[in-house]
């Protein structure tokens, strides 16, 4: 039955470990290469993985070892670090992938940086024009800009791999650069989430050593069916189970 959310308890529930899920349609449209697929990117703060729920695809993927690419097929699965530049290409157009991101709402409150070309990252207005969309239109034109960045830093390696690392190390102190008045706003996302997480799973440990088993008789269940993708992601259109500001459910809840 649909199930309004006022239970107090059903309202603190969260994915385990306060991570960030949603279901992803990857785009199909060409990039300034011809290849299909999203918007090339890093976290500064988070891990992230991927399992491929349908279709068949490829990650290209730059880190300090240089330019490499990973195959996607149906039930495989790819977790990458921070300062992994990664690229999703949707050759078929059938890619759709579940994915699980750390620290929730971190990744959709600006740790999510396009690997621009050089000129819009050195200035933050001109980050922050790039990086703005309203419309799959200049989403597109987004992933464009990223996908000429990438293809910059793909080439420095291709020369040799100091300079790739060195045009690579160029991205990742301007990211630091044009994210940095959002440090505050992170720690509080980490403090309040992650963090408070897993002191609540102390706490129950050692309620668990003392005898008490309280906090079982507050189970509670819910169920997220699938909705449309609606919003326009870095990578295609995603349909979130969770709003990563408010961390409250989203989609058709029962219970």
């Amino acid at each position: 039955m649909q199930m309004p959310i006022t239970d107090p308890v059903l309202k603190t529930l969260r994915m385990p470990g306060a991570t960030l899920t949603t279901r992803l349609k990857v785009y199909d449209s060409p990039g300034p290469d011809g290849q299909r697929g999203g918007t090339p990117h890093i976290h500064l703060m988070c891990t992230e993985m991927y399992f491929v729920t349908g279709g068949s695809g490829a990650v290209e993927l730059i880190d300090t070892s240089g330019f490499s690419v990973v195959e996607l097929v149906p039930q495989s699965a790819l977790v990458f670090s921070p300062g992994t530049i990664h690229r999703l290409i949707n050759p078929n157009g059938n890619l759709e992938l579940f994915i699980i991101m750390q620290n929730s709402g971190l990744p959709e409150r600006g740790d999510n940086v396009v690997s621009f070309p050089d000129e819009l990252m050195q200035d933050d207005d001109a980050f922050r024009g790039a990086m703005r969309v309203s419309s799959p239109d200049e989403a597109y034109t987004r992933r464009n800009r990223g996908v000429e960045g990438f293809l910059q830093i793909k080439a420095a390696f291709a020369e040799s791999e100091s300079a790739g690392q060195q045009v690579l190390q160029r991205f990742y102190e301007q990211a630091n650069a044009r994210t940095q008045s959002l440090r505050d706003e992170w720690r509080s996302i980490v403090t309040g989430g992650a963090l408070a997480e897993a002191q609540t799973s102390l706490q129950h440990l050692d309620a668990l050593e003392n005898g008490s088993t309280q906090h079982l008789t507050q189970a509670r269940h819910f169920a997220i069916h699938a909705d449309e993708h609606k919003t326009l992601g870095f990578c295609g259109r995603l349909n979130r189970y969770f709003d990563p500001a408010t961390l409250a459910l989203e989609g058709h809840v029962t219970g």
